[in-house]
Order: C-alpha cells, then sequence, then structure tokens
C-alpha cells in the first residue's frame, strides 16, 4: 500500500512539473494587465523557454509581477507600439539572471537588469539621445556575452563592464560609432576571439580605432558611406565576404590585401564604382560561392583574372556562379566563368546584364582562347604570368609582336623583338601575342600582373 501511495505520490508531482513546464514554456504578453496576471495565470515560473512582450494595447509601463523569472532559455524580445511613449522600468526583471537572445531597444527602457550576468546574443540597439544612459548602463552586472553583440548607440569606459565572450564571437555595429566606443569594445573582446564582423549600416565609422580585426573569419559591409575601413588590411584569415549596398566614399585602404582564397563572395546592389581589385588585391581562388547582383555601374569582371573558381558545384546553394541584373555589365570574358562553365554549366547562372554579358557570348570567348591554347607552339614565352618583362626562346629572327586585349583592340605594337619582350607599361590582364617573322606565325596569350 505503502509502495503505490508512493508511485502516486511520483506520478502527481512528475505531473505537476510538466503541467508547469508547459505553461512557462512560449509566453507572450501584449498589455500591462497580463503582465500583471502573470504569475496567477503561469505561476511562478523561475525558467520560460520564451518570453515575447507586444504591448499592443500601448500601456506597458512596468513588468514588476514578473520578478520570479530567472532565467530565459530562448528569445526575451520587446516590441512596444510607438504610440506608447512612456518609459519602461525593467527593474521588475530583477532576479533575471540569463537569457539566450534579448532584444529591445533601450531607450525606451528606464531601470537596469540588476542581476542579469550571461547572454547569448545581445542585440539591445538604442537611439543616439544623448540625455538617455549609455548602452551597457542597463547590465550592471553583465559578466559574459557568448555568441553576438549589437551596438548601437554610445558606450563609455566607467559604465562598460569587463564582460568576456565565446571563443566564436560575432560583433555587429549599428549606425553611427564613434571612436570612444571602438576603442572600449577592443579592450574587451580579445582579437582570437572575434570571428565575425558586421557593420550594418554604417555612418562616418573610422575602424582603425577598432584594433581586433586580424582574426576576423566572416566580413560583412551593408548600407555603409563616409567610413574608413583601410584596416581590413591586417585581416588574414578571411573566409567569406559580402559588400552590399555601398553607399559610397568608403576608403578601404590596401584592402584585403593578405587573403589569397575565400569561400563565400556576395557583391550586391552597390550603386557606386568600386574597385573590386583593389579591395580584393592578390585573390587567387573562390572556393564555394561567387554572386554579383544588382551592380549598377561594374562594368566588367576582371578583377576575377588569375583567380580560380570553385573546383565543384555548390551542395547547398541553387548557384555556384550568380551573376545577374547588372545593368551596365556589359563585358564578362574571364577565364574564371570559362573554367565554371566547363566543369558545372547548370549551376553558372548569367542573366539580364548588359550588353555581352550573357553565357552564349562567354563561351564564344572561352572558345577563342581554348583554340589559343590548343594550337602547337614553336616559341616560349616566360614567366607566365609576368610582372612586365618576358623572355622569348627558340625565335631564330626578329618579329614583330601585336599586342591585344580580349576586347580586341590593340594595345600595343612591337617591332625587331629578338629575346625579350617588355609590357610593364600595361595594365594587369590578360593579353593575345601575336607574333610573326620568317619562320613562325604563333598566337599566345599572357597574363599581366601587378
Amino acid at each position: 500500500m505503502k509502495s503505490y501511495r508512493l508511485f502516486n505520490t511520483l506520478v502527481l508531482l512528475s505531473v505537476g512539473l510538466s503541467s508547469s513546464f508547459a505553461q512557462c514554456d512560449s509566453i507572450i504578453l501584449i498589455n500591462q494587465q497580463e503582465i500583471n496576471q502573470f504569475i496567477q495565470k503561469y505561476g511562478r515560473c523561475k525558467e520560460v523557454n520564451h518570453l515575447i512582450i507586444k504591448d499592443k494595447s500601448s500601456d506597458i509601463s512596468q513588468f514588476d509581477s514578473l520578478y520570479t523569472i530567472e532565467r530565459v532559455n530562448g528569445r526575451l524580445s520587446f516590441e512596444f507600439s510607438k504610440s506608447n511613449e512612456n518609459l519602461k522600468n525593467i527593474v521588475g526583471f530583477r532576479n533575471l539572471r540569463y537569457v539566450d537572445e534579448l532584444m529591445g531597444n533601450t531607450y525606451i527602457f528606464n531601470g537596469q537588469f540588476t542581476q542579469l550576468d550571461t547572454i547569448n546574443n545581445l542585440t539591445f540597439t538604442s537611439e543616439d539621445h544623448v540625455d538617455r544612459p549609455s548602452y551597457f548602463s542597463y547590465f550592471p552586472k553583465l559578466k559574459h556575452i557568448e555568441n553576438h553583440l549589437t551596438i548601437k548607440g554610445y558606450i563609455t569606459e566607467v559604465t562598460t563592464p569587463k564582460f568576456t565572450t565565446g571563443s566564436n564571437f560575432h560583433l555587429s555595429l549599428n549606425g553611427y560609432i564613434d571612436s570612444t566606443t571602438l576603442k572600449i569594445l577592443s579592450s574587451r573582446i580579445k582579437k582570437e576571439n572575434l570571428k565575425s564582423f558586421s557593420v550594418f549600416p554604417g555612418n562616418n565609422i573610422n575602424l582603425k580605432y577598432l584594433s581586433i580585426l586580424d582574426s576576423v573569419e566572416n566580413l560583412h559591409f551593408a548600407y555603409c558611406e563616409n567610413s574608413n575601413f583601410s584596416n581590413i588590411s591586417t585581416i588574414r584569415k578571411l573566409r567569406n565576404f559580402t559588400l552590399e549596398s555601398d553607399l559610397g566614399n568608403n576608403d578601404y585602404g590596401d584592402g584585403l590585401k593578405h587573403i589569397e582564397d575565400l569561400g563565400f563572395v556576395l557583391f550586391q546592389n552597390n550603386k557606386y564604382i568600386l574597385d573590386y581589385k583593389a579591395i580584393l588585391p592578390n585573390l587567387k581562388s573562390i572556393n564555394r560561392v561567387l554572386t554579383i547582383y544588382i551592380h549598377d555601374l561594374i562594368t566588367n569582371l576582371h578583377f576575377l583574372d588569375n583567380v580560380s573558381p570553385p573546383l565543384e558545384k555548390a551542395k547547398h546553394s541553387f548557384a555556384t556562379i550568380f551573376i545577374q541584373y547588372n545593368k551596365s555589365l556589359a563585358n564578362c570574358n574571364t577565364s574564371f566563368l570559362c573554367e565554371a562553365l566547363a566543369k558545372y554549366p547548370e549551376s553558372v547562372i548569367i542573366s539580364g546584364n548588359a550588353g555581352k554579358c550573357t553565357k552564349e557570348e562567354i563561351l564564344k570567348y572561352c572558345s577563342t582562347v581554348n583554340t589559343i591554347e590548343q594550337q602547337k607552339q614553336y616559341l616560349k614565352l616566360s614567366p607566365n604570368p609576368t610582372y612586365g618583362y618576358l623572355k622569348v626562346d627558340n625565335i631564330d629572327s626578329p618579329a614583330t609582336i601585336t599586342i591585344t586585349n580580349l576586347f580586341g583592340q590593340v594595345c600595343k605594337t612591337l617591332h625587331n623583338i629578338q629575346n625579350e619582350v617588355n609590357i610593364s607599361d600595361l595594365a594587369p590582364g590578360i593579353y593575345i601575342f601575336d607574333i610573326k617573322n620568317k619562320s613562325v606565325s604563333e598566337r599566345h596569350k599572357i597574363v599581366k600582373v601587378n
């Protein structure tokens, strides 16, 4: 009998705990009344999975009835109506210690999360009101941010706690960020931990004050203008690069000069002329996906000359190479696309561009280049690629060399060439050498590099 009673007690306790957990699973509160009735409706929940506060009645002013909550294992999100202009006092969260993802706008709050010490993802943005507390004033006990921090607004040394981060950390800058903020972040985040960095949007930002970019693996700039990004030249381990909606007058300095190989590259919706070759001066290969989309002023793809495409089509993307709706892109002739079209033509999307930037025209160019490469050639020109000087072997009498670019334009004509050619005055790119003398008439493809 005692065993039976004990069994029933355990069953009832289990059911009660399950019911309590279910009540505290995911909660949405839409007005002050629902907040005030929180304990009555949900019990004394110490943990909730998600807590969403929407303020549909535009009457929320405090959260005093939520004092039992110690952990939010998922998202804690504040979605307030613009018609509710009153500040909302957050001291009601006085026992909250952990949040997986915290989202909201600091300018609508007063008070503090007095015990909150650990957050996985912090996107608690603010408006640029100088009369409002600085960003971290709301988190006086914060000790650790594991995954992601979005900064919008200003911070001060006094109010910014000495928090640590996870080893795979993502920092986002949003809006105008001053030099003081960048210096403080540099003192809090370990350089080796910062793996992803984004500016979205960015206005008048000077990244020279952010000294922790060296180990960044994922870089994303979007909707930026009048900013100094020249210290991206310190980055050495980049894998993925996105540059979109460039609003002009951004300084990329020496570019990503240490980067030779990238996995993913996206250039999208850029309205200004950008020198991609200067931004990626030493790029040799793109190993996974390239997208160039809605770029109004790009005219050619010369920055891809001497860059190797992915060895095989992307496994988790509908296209490996995606070049579409670039209204000034009239010519896409590059060996990069020739190789890609030969390996995985169905995974190369080229459409909606200007002029002759179509698969058909590129394939014609590829056919011409392949014909040149397959010819039996007696003469040997080296080195190829070249910085400017080439040696011509096996030539038995002076020759005339006509040099044309990939558009068929004659760039230079050289006479009485015997065993040396100088093209140091030509811009980097691919050139066709037509060589003729009494004994030979040959065509060679030569690559000029910086």
